[in-house]
């Protein structure tokens, strides 16, 4: 075409992606969601801090619930007339909620245990020496915060015995928040290398989860000190959404990546060619 700045075998850079956000409805329903269940972890610490319940059962209780509120990434499917709604807004929702979820656990739970656990945990073998602080942790509101990081411990001692495979897992939680703060940045843009940010980070918790369970399996579950149902709590239950999830949101950003560049790349051609 006479005029034009392009060749057969070149592509312009990508224009502009559609935009997406995520709906006033979605996002009430999810901090109503988030609400009720860290809300609920906070009154388990509190029964805990007051002698009603046991550090064991306070801490699984809010594992529990915690693994049951990553789900909240099905929210924009379970809504009233989701069957209406474009399939591409509700999967970046998902994606989004998804995204979030994980950012505040790696902010309120992983990151602040990279940085303490290596100073604030000794001596720490079995769940009875971790369960001989409770009286300490009851003595003041800020040692409390003891009773956060070593909630993991309930179920699974490399969160208090310095096991180095755990501790070194758990440095990928930096890159995750990263991402998130990329991902929000480029989706303000309304770049079309957005969905990059799940596409490439979808192998990282899926490969980093194989490693955090199996490698507990492999040593014939040593650090596991409850029974049976605790195990599968710590190494099936809190673990599956970080194999599954990824892929999930993996496959679909893919297909949302090729989307934007489609529509980015034709946007540019056509204002080239114009």
């Amino acid at each position: 075409m006479h005029g034009s700045t392009t060749t057969v075998g070149h592509f312009p850079p990508p224009g502009e992606a559609p935009e997406r956000h995520i709906t006033a409805t979605v996002w009430r329903v999810f901090w109503a969601w988030t609400a009720f269940f860290w809300g609920g972890t906070v009154v388990l610490g509190a029964l805990f801090y007051v002698g009603v319940i046991d550090f064991p059962t306070s801490t699984r209780l809010g594992l529990y619930g915690t693994s049951v509120w990553l789900n909240a990434w099905l929210i924009p499917f379970l809504l009233p007339g989701a069957g209406r709604r474009d399939a591409t807004h509700k999967w970046h929702e998902a994606i989004v909620i998804w995204m979030i979820c994980y950012t505040m656990t790696n902010a309120l739970w992983e990151i602040p245990w990279v940085l303490s656990s290596p100073f604030i945990f000794e001596d720490m073998h079995t769940l009875t020496d971790v369960v001989d602080q409770s009286a300490w942790m009851r003595e003041s509101p800020l040692h409390m915060g003891w009773w956060v990081m070593a909630s993991f411990a309930s179920v699974d001692l490399r969160t208090v015995n310095h096991d180095a495979t755990f501790y070194a897992l758990e440095f990928f939680s930096f890159a995750n928040v990263a991402g998130t703060i990329a991902f929000y940045r480029l989706n303000a843009r309304r770049s079309a290398l957005r969905y990059l940010i799940p596409v490439l980070g979808g192998g990282e918790p899926v490969a980093a989860t194989f490693i955090f369970s199996f490698s507990e399996v492999f040593a014939h579950f040593e650090n596991m000190p409850g029974g049976v149902a605790d195990t599968l709590l710590a190494l099936v239950w809190t673990q599956y959404q970080y194999l599954v999830f990824p892929i999930i949101f993996g496959v679909v950003g893919s297909k949302l990546l090729f989307g934007d560049l489609y529509h980015g790349w034709f946007n540019a051609r056509e204002e080239t060619d114009g």
